[in-house]
């Protein structure tokens, strides 16, 4: 029974003998098998809408790692996409719109979320169930309205993101009617991802370290937490737990933390134990090494893994994972290390 996974078992903060693994861009470059699948593609975007391919993606890291978990193989900035606002992947560059927001003129232009555009996502999650083992569940996730927002009026990743901090300094209002779109796009999302079949959910805030403790609640927070009552509102999502991923905030996150989350993941820069001593087992924790540490030797990546497996070890629903997603330069094997480490 897939309820008694133990990555579901954690996020009901039930005790498990060795904590569940997965991690943040799991199915990704830095996988032979994923870069031979990429190859066959000019663009990442056209990938991302095959099906087939991103289910056949979303299991390589099973098969070569037996994680605890799968997650959808797809983009955070699908959403936006379905807004008409000229989503294209360039090599070397990442992602860029060439129909950003602007001005607020341009957010009284959009129409209205057409939740078919992203019919292949919903596809993606119905073939990747096909093909996952029975037992083993399937996460599915959204980018926050804030980070959806931050990219589609910047025009695509930045430093600084200073056009996305002007607008909202300038225009408060429009911003924050902005993100009321992107708090229901990400509903609407997400509840079609539940009905094809994923058994949890991550709604990634990406950048929130870019905003100021007041910012962040103000056009962050209470967005988030509009779509988590949302889903819990909703007979569909209601019982589908919901994993909050904070990228470095600058608020301590045991203040962030709301009772409609099942479980908190922390960016490696965050001590999971002072956070677990905080928040006295309200929620499930997910995290938290940080990916740079699979760069070192297999004695530095056991000894790192095993401090955090141990600082945990009596803490009802835990679930291991890195403290961001993994990068391109590590090996696959280094990963198997940390595995090995916290299954031990």
């Amino acid at each position: 029974m897939i309820d008694q996974s133990i990555f579901l078992r954690a996020l009901r903060k039930e005790n498990n003998e060795v904590p569940p693994i997965w991690y943040m861009r799991q199915a990704g470059r830095y996988l032979p098998e994923y870069q031979k699948i990429r190859r066959g593609y000019k663009n990442f975007l056209d990938m991302c809408k095959e099906p087939k391919i991103c289910a056949e993606l979303a299991l390589q890291p099973i098969e070569r790692f037996d994680l605890d978990a799968s997650i959808l193989f797809s983009d955070i900035l699908t959403i936006p996409d379905a807004f008409d606002l000229g989503l294209a992947f360039h090599e070397g560059e990442g992602p860029k719109f060439s129909n950003p927001i602007s001005h607020p003129a341009d957010i009284s232009k959009l129409k209205g979320f057409e939740i078919e555009k992203l019919s292949y996502v919903y596809k993606a999650v119905e073939e990747t169930k096909k093909i996952l083992p029975s037992n083993l569940p399937l996460i599915g996730f959204c980018g926050s309205p804030w980070t959806l927002a931050a990219y589609s009026i910047e025009g695509g990743g930045s430093k600084d993101f200073a056009k996305t901090k002007k607008f909202i300094s300038e225009h408060p209002q429009a911003a924050k009617d902005y993100l009321e779109i992107m708090t229901d796009a990400c509903f609407q999302y997400l509840k079609q991802q539940v009905l094809c079949g994923v058994n949890a959910l991550q709604i990634f805030d990406s950048w929130a370290d870019l905003l100021n403790p007041n910012d962040l609640e103000t056009y962050s927070l209470i967005f988030t937490r509009k779509l988590a009552k949302k889903l819990k509102e909703d007979l569909v999502t209601s019982n589908i737990p919901i994993i909050l991923f904070e990228k470095a905030p600058q608020k301590d996150i045991s203040d962030i933390a709301f009772d409609d989350l099942s479980c908190i993941s922390l960016h490696w820069s965050e001590s999971i134990q002072v956070i677990a001593a905080k928040l006295k087992n309200r929620f499930t924790l997910q995290g938290n090494l940080n990916p740079s540490f699979l760069l070192e030797s297999d004695e530095v990546i056991q000894a790192e893994t095993q401090k955090i497996c141990n600082a945990m070890q009596n803490f009802p629903g835990f679930i291991f994972n890195l403290g961001h997603g993994i990068t391109p330069d590590i090996k696959p094997e280094k990963v198997q290390v940390m595995i090995d480490a916290v299954r031990a």
